[in-house]
């Protein structure tokens, strides 16, 4: 069962999970995942509510229904998540990453020279 905090919407967090198992190559593209009864069972939510999820990925192009089957992920569907978490990226954590090396007093060059670090890894 899934742990659920209160600062986010559970269809939210939900998506997040979604997200996660498509990023880390849980699901697969163009296989089915998992139906709304096993996550609904797996998740320990309302079926409503992992529909209200499964609703936003369709939106979003990253799975597509099957009539009688289920849902499946989309043949590009990874490449859209990794859109919309950069989207996110770009929109929310980096202003946030900025606002706290600003109160710390870190440079963007500081910043720079770690990142050319980690990538000589």
């Amino acid at each position: 069962m899934m742990e659920f905090n209160d600062n986010k919407p559970i269809y939210r967090q939900i998506l997040d999970y979604a997200f996660h198992c498509i990023l880390s190559g849980t699901w697969h593209e163009g296989e089915m995942i998992p139906s709304v009864r096993e996550l609904t069972s797996e998740l320990g939510v309302n079926n409503r509510t992992v529909l209200k999820a499964l609703d936003e990925l369709q939106s979003l192009h990253v799975i597509e229904s099957r009539r009688g089957m289920g849902f499946l992920l989309a043949q590009n569907g990874l490449e859209m998540v990794r859109n919309e978490k950069k989207r996110q990226f770009f929109k929310k954590t980096i202003p946030g990453i900025i606002e706290e090396m600003r109160l710390l007093g870190i440079s963007s060059e500081e910043v720079a020279s770690i990142l050319s670090k980690a990538d000589n890894k």
